[in-house]
């Protein structure tokens, strides 16, 4: 799904939008790339978790992970060619008139490549159920919990996330695991524990990466709830501490401005 929504984007930004909403097309672009550079990532550190577990003797096994890694090295390099592309089309849209038949060769073959990058990713192994989760291992522990969460298993991904925090709070990671614990509960619908985990990112790492993204989701959580002004507010605040995040280009998309 979510390379459809690249895919949809990247026409949306090459069909001649206007400045403003070309800008948002953008934000969103970007923060759905940096979400499949994240499932990468996870993807990644399970080969590593399987490859230090495996079995010498399991030549199945063995041709899983190799199966694994190259399809994880065929995403890094298509997605590197999607940027690259995407980057180039967007370039082009001050002077949409002049170039749209160039831009629009540049959309049919970014539209290829992600085509090209679906069908690699529907040929991945489901992420794993892990009956048991080595002691001592962040990577198999973020990788568990976010497989739970892709599967919709959110009352165990929770579980799994806030115990990789408390393990490994100083871990490069850990803001991430704390935004997917506001993830989880906003999937289930109970807002309110939402904006308490996305809280705790900004008030727990508030250097972190992930504080633009807990904002976003802390004013969308509140508009959920039907909070119009606290939720604006919080915009307002993402769009002066964050003026040049993706996130900050959304902010100015809730609050409607052009």
């Amino acid at each position: 799904m979510r390379f459809i929504l690249i895919a949809s984007l990247l026409l949306a930004v090459g069909a001649g939008s206007p400045p403003a909403a070309a800008d948002q097309k953008e934000a969103q672009l970007k923060i759905a790339l940096d979400e499949l550079k994240e499932e990468v990532v996870v993807l990644e550190r399970q080969v590593r978790g399987m490859q230090e577990s495996m079995d010498r003797n399991s030549g199945q096994m063995g041709a899983l992970i190799t199966q694994i890694a190259d399809n994880v090295s065929a995403i890094r390099q298509s997605q590197g060619r999607v940027a690259e592309a995407s980057n180039s089309a967007i370039t082009q849209v001050g002077g949409i008139s002049e170039s749209l038949n160039a831009t629009n060769h540049r959309i049919d073959r970014v539209s290829e490549q992600i085509a090209d990058l679906k069908k690699i990713v529907e040929n991945l192994p489901k992420l794993p159920t892990f009956t048991s989760i080595t002691p001592g291992n962040p990577d198999q522990l973020f990788a568990a919990a976010y497989g739970d969460y892709s599967r919709g298993n959110y009352d165990l991904a929770i579980s799994e996330f806030r115990q990789y925090v408390e393990t490994y709070p100083t871990s490069e990671m850990a803001d991430n695991a704390q935004f997917w614990i506001g993830e989880c509960f906003f999937g289930k619908k109970k807002f309110d524990e939402a904006l308490v985990e996305y809280d705790k990112v900004m008030s727990a790492f508030p250097k972190g990466d992930k504080v633009p993204a807990a904002r976003l989701k802390k004013g969308m959580t509140l508009m959920e709830l039907g909070q119009t002004d606290a939720a604006r507010a919080e915009f307002e605040a993402l769009k002066r501490l964050y003026p040049r995040s993706n996130e900050a280009a959304l902010a100015r998309q809730q609050l409607g401005e052009r």
